[in-house]
C-alpha cells in the first residue's frame, strides 16, 4: 500500500497538445474567414461605387454631343477625350475588382460541395455578377452605335455605314480639314501643318484657301519652295501667269525635287505660248523622276491638246489683269495698288460698338468680305485683311477678287473681327457685322461690330 506508484504523462500531454492544435486551427479558420467576407464586402461595395461611376461618365459622353454647338472643335475633342479615358479606366477597375472573386470561385471548386444555403448565396452573386456584366454590355453597345450615328449627309447612304464600311468621301475629306485645322489652330507656326492644308485644299480646289494657308507660311518662310509652288498654281487660276513662271522659277532653284513644280511650269510655259520650255521642264523633270518620266510625257501630251496661249489671247482683247497689283506674301515693299476709282468697287468704314470698345484684345485681325446678295453660304467672291484699328477704312474691288471675277451688281457685306488673330477658328463670340444688298459703285457704307 505504501508502494510508490508511478504516473504515467505521456497520454495526457498528446491530448493536451492535440486540444491546442485544433483549437488553434479552428481560431485561424475563423479569423480567415471573417477576414475574407470583410474584404469580399468591402470588394463588393467598390464595385457597386465603380459600376454607378460608369454609369455616369456614359451618360455625360451622351449629353456631350447634345451640348457640341456650345464647344468649339477643339474643346469637344480634349473634353470627349477625357472622359473616354477615364470610362475606360473605370471599367479596367471594375474588372480587376471582380478578377479575385472568379479565382475563388476556381479555387472552391474543388473543395467538396457546400451546404445549400451556401451555394444559393453563392449563385445569387454569380447571378447579380453576370447581370451587371451583361448590363455593362449593352450599354456599351448602346453608346458605341449612338456615337457612329450620325445624321445622313446630302447624297450620302440611306442605310447609314457601318463600322466596318468605309467613309463617304465628302465626309472623309470633311474630317481630315477639321483635324488639320485644329492641328494648325494648336501651333500656328508650324509650317508643314499649313501646308498639308494647303495640299488637301488643292485637291478640293479651294483656291483661296490655299491662298490664306500659304500665304501665312510665306510670311514665316518668304523661299518655301511648296508654298511657292502652291501660290503661283493660284495665280494660274486667277489668269497671272507671268507671276505664276517667276514665282515656280524660284521654288525650284530652292528644291529641284519639287515635281509638282515642273508640272505647273509645263502649264505655265504652254499658257505663255512657249512649248518649247515647257518641254524642256517636262525632260528635266522625267530626268530627275526617271519612274514617273512616262506619267509627265502624257501629261504634256494632254497640256499640248488642251492648253492655248491665253495670256497672248487676253492682251488681244485688251482685257486688264484684275490682280496686277496682288503682291505675293512675304515678298518686301507694298504693291501698287488696284483699288481707287477705277474698276467696280464699295468702300466705307468699320467700327465697334461702344458696349465692346476697349474690351478687344490685342492681336485682332479685321476680315471683310463681299459675296453675291441674300447669299451668306459658299466662299466669298472678295475678301480684304486689316489691321485691328478703329475706325477702318476699307474698299472692296475686283483686285481683291481671288478668281478674278466682276463683282455683281447687289452684295452682302460683312465684316468679322477674329480676336485670336488665328482665322482658321471661329469663336461664336468675334464682333460681326453686315449689310446686304449694297449697290456696287457706293463708297459711304458703315458697319458697327457687336458681338452676337
Amino acid at each position: 500500500m505504501n508502494a510508490a506508484t508511478s504516473v504515467e504523462w505521456a497520454p495526457a500531454l498528446v491530448v493536451l497538445g492535440a486540444g491546442l492544435i485544433a483549437g488553434f486551427v479552428l481560431v485561424w479558420r475563423v479569423l480567415s474567414s471573417s477576414r475574407r467576407a470583410a474584404k469580399a464586402g468591402v470588394t463588393a461595395l467598390e464595385a457597386r461605387d465603380l459600376a454607378g461611376k460608369r454609369e455616369v461618365l456614359l451618360r455625360q459622353l451622351r449629353e456631350l454631343e447634345d451640348t457640341a454647338s456650345k464647344r468649339t472643335p477643339e474643346q469637344l475633342a480634349r473634353e470627349r477625350y477625357a472622359l473616354e479615358l477615364e470610362t475606360a479606366k473605370t471599367l479596367l477597375a471594375l474588372e480587376e475588382k471582380a478578377a479575385p472573386e472568379k479565382k475563388s470561385a476556381a479555387r472552391q471548386s474543388a473543395s467538396p460541395p457546400p451546404a445549400p444555403d451556401a451555394a444559393r448565396d453563392r449563385a445569387g452573386l454569380r447571378g447579380f455578377l453576370w447581370g451587371v456584366g451583361s448590363a455593362a454590355g449593352v450599354l456599351l453597345l448602346g453608346f458605341f452605335v449612338y456615337q457612329s450615328a450620325k445624321p445622313r449627309e446630302p447624297g450620302g447612304s440611306v442605310t447609314g455605314n457601318t463600322p466596318m464600311a468605309s467613309k463617304p468621301a465628302g465626309e472623309a475629306a470633311g474630317d481630315e480639314e477639321a483635324q488639320l485645322q485644329a492641328a494648325v489652330a494648336r501651333t500656328p507656326d508650324d509650317v508643314e501643318g499649313h501646308l498639308a492644308l494647303a495640299r488637301l485644299y488643292v485637291e478640293r480646289q479651294n483656291w483661296m484657301g490655299v491662298w490664306n494657308e500659304t500665304a501665312r507660311v510665306l510670311e514665316r518662310a518668304p523661299s518655301n519652295p511648296p508654298a511657292l509652288a502652291y501660290q503661283a498654281l493660284v495665280r494660274l487660276v486667277m489668269g497671272q501667269t507671268d507671276t505664276a513662271v517667276t514665282l515656280l522659277t524660284k521654288a525650284l532653284a530652292s528644291d529641284p525635287d519639287l515635281i509638282d513644280a515642273y508640272a505647273y511650269l509645263a502649264l505655265g510655259y504652254m499658257r505663255l505660248g512657249r512649248p518649247r520650255d515647257a518641254e524642256a521642264a517636262i525632260a528635266t523633270a522625267s530626268k530627275r523622276f526617271p519612274d514617273r518620266a512616262a506619267d509627265l510625257q502624257r501629261y504634256l501630251k494632254g497640256l499640248k491638246e488642251s492648253e492655248t496661249p491665253v495670256a497672248r489671247a487676253s492682251a488681244a482683247a485688251g482685257n486688264p489683269d484684275p490682280h496686277a497689283g496682288l503682291r505675293t506674301p512675304g515678298e518686301g515693299g507694298a504693291a501698287p495698288s488696284q483699288s481707287g476709282s477705277k474698276g467696280r468697287r464699295v468702300a466705307g468704314t468699320i467700327d465697334v460698338d461702344p458696349s465692346i470698345r476697349g474690351k478687344l484684345p490685342a492681336g485682332g485681325i479685321l476680315f471683310v468680305f463681299a459675296r453675291p446678295a441674300g447669299g451668306s453660304e459658299g466662299p466669298p467672291i472678295a475678301v480684304k485683311r486689316l489691321p485691328a484699328r478703329f475706325p477702318a477704312t476699307f474698299e472692296l474691288s475686283e483686285a481683291d477678287s481671288m478668281m478674278g471675277q466682276p463683282l455683281p451688281d447687289q452684295l452682302l457685306i460683312e465684316a468679322r473681327l477674329d480676336e485670336d488673330g488665328d482665322p482658321t477658328t471661329r469663336p461664336p463670340t468675334d464682333p460681326k457685322a453686315r449689310l446686304d444688298g449694297v449697290k456696287v459703285g457706293r463708297t459711304d457704307l458703315r458697319l458697327v461690330l457687336k458681338r452676337p
